[in-house]
Formats: structure tokens, sequence, C-alpha cells
């Protein structure tokens, strides 16, 4: 049985020095991501002749990565397989990348049932066409972050440990003014555990005031390909509905500007979410597939 483990901040960089390259764009494996999920989901992990091994529960269903390593992927899948067994559970694997999926065809065969998880498909941009919405296919929302921008006296910060508490209170308060469900409670323990280990994680943000009152903010983090920015959260007041529009443009274009895209995370299968993230115009989306062994 795999010796699992709960995830703690200072697994940061061993869990980085894993993940392979077909993994590097997924926003579940963003470090910060894991951690702040961990409680939510289970997460737990294994390090073992040179791989690592996650596993999770998800809608009540407990699966796990394919292992990450540089061996005999066989016999690490043989472990994971042999870890299932001896909790008498079922086996099944979570965010599964396209290149992953010959290596679990390969040893599982016909007892390998795959699933394409499009409503957890995250959606990649070019940062500069976030920044600039230069174009036809942008004039909308750049007329809405123009809208904003000369409606309103506003002021743009990134987070700091001056306005760190002040942000987490209106992520507290944008949480309470939104519909509850199961998985927005999960989010707001999630949100909770982001604030109060944001500088161990290595997170960033920033904010938008209106008035010297906070309306908006963002906070994500760096993947681990180097060249892509990982938005976890975006949350804006329903009292200024183009502040959406307005953070996620000021972002991109004052604090990002180190990176070639930009991960805006999934929709969830939320149709009006679904709507808002294509309609930025996606320069790829990142594909995952779930399987199960029969």
């Amino acid at each position: 049985m795999l010796d699992l483990q709960h995830l703690k901040t200072e697994h940061k960089k061993l869990v980085e020095s894993y993940i392979p390259d077909s993994c590097k764009k997924m926003c579940d494996f963003c470090f910060g991501n894991l951690y702040a999920w961990s409680a939510a989901e289970h997460t737990e992990f294994a390090e073992k002749d040179g791989f690592l091994y996650l596993r999770s529960t998800f809608n009540g269903v407990t699966s796990y990565a394919v292992p990450w390593g540089k061996g005999d992927i066989n016999h690490a899948l043989s472990e994971v397989q042999k870890d299932a067994l001896e909790r008498g559970a079922d086996l099944s694997f979570y965010c599964i990348s396209e290149e992953q999926l010959p290596l679990l065809k390969s040893f599982f065969g016909n007892t390998l049932v795959i699933k394409e998880q499009r409503d957890y498909f995250d959606y990649v941009y070019l940062r500069e066409n976030l920044a600039t919405l230069k174009g036809r296919k942008f004039h909308s929302k750049k007329n809405h972050v123009n809208s904003f921008c000369k409606k309103y006296n506003y002021t743009y910060e990134e987070l700091n440990a001056d306005n760190l508490k002040e942000c987490q209170d209106f992520s507290h308060k944008w949480l309470m003014m939104t519909e509850s469900t199961q998985r927005l409670e999960a989010e707001r323990q999630v949100i909770d555990c982001a604030f109060r280990k944001f500088f161990e994680l290595g997170l960033s943000g920033a904010l938008l005031r209106v008035d010297g009152k906070i309306v908006a903010y963002a906070m994500g983090e760096p993947m681990a390909d180097g060249e892509t920015y990982c938005v976890h959260f975006e949350k804006a007041s329903p009292e200024y509905p183009t502040a959406y529009a307005a953070i996620n443009k000021l972002f991109a274009e004052n604090s990002l500007e180190d990176y070639k895209y930009i991960n805006r995370e999934d929709d969830a299968g939320v149709e009006g979410l679904r709507k808002a993230k294509t309609s930025y115009q996606p320069e790829f989306l990142v594909k995952k597939y779930y399987a199960k062994i029969l």
C-alpha cells in the first residue's frame, strides 16, 4: 500500500519537480491549487521508487493521477492498482492528458473506459489579447472596461500584506451575496486557505477599489511550464457588473507582463461561464480525460 500523506506547503518544490510536461498547463496541478483544494478534495500524495502519486476525491469519487516520474510507468501503474485493491476501492484516474492516454491503454487494455471531461477543459489565452483587447472580436469587452474606467473613481493595487485581509473580507461578502451551492461552500474553504497561505504558496494577485472600497480582485500563480500564469479566483461585486471585465484586463496588463499565456481554468459545465470564457477567444483548450478500470 502506498504511504499516502497530506500535502504541506513545504512539499511545493518536491511536487513541482515531478510534474510531467504534458500536465504543466493544467490548472489542477498548480501546487497552490492542489494545496488549497486538498482539504475539500482530500488530496494525498506519496513518493516511491522515483514516482510521485496523487490521490483525490472529487464529487464523491476517489481517483488517482497518472503517476509522475521517469522510470518504469508500468511498475508505477501496478503500484496504483495494488493500492486501490488493498484499500478495497474502485480504480480510476482523473485529469489525464492526451499524452498519458496511450500509457493507460497499453497497461490496462480493454478494461479501461475513457471519458472526455469537457466541463473541466482549461481555457488558455494569449496574455497580449487580454491585456490590450485589440480588434473587432474584443470590441464589446473593451467597451465594458472603458465604461468602468470612465464611470468610477477607481484604483488598482497588487495584493500585499497590507490589503490581503481586507480582500479576504470582500471575498466573504461576495460569497454571502451568491446563491449557496455545495461547490461554492467548498470554494469558500479553498479561498480562505489561499488567503491564509498566500505567501507560502507563492500566490499573487490584484484588486480594484472604487472610492476606496474593494469591488473586484484576481488571484493566481505561475504555472510549471514557465510561460503561463493561472488565475484561480476572480471575483467582482454584483453592484459593479463591468468590474469583471476591468479586473481581467488590468491584471493581465499591469501584473502579468512576464507571461505568454493566461490560464483561466475551466467552466465546470456552467452555461453562462462557458459563454463568458469562450467570448474572450481562447488560444486553445487544455483537454482532460477521466478513466475507470472495469
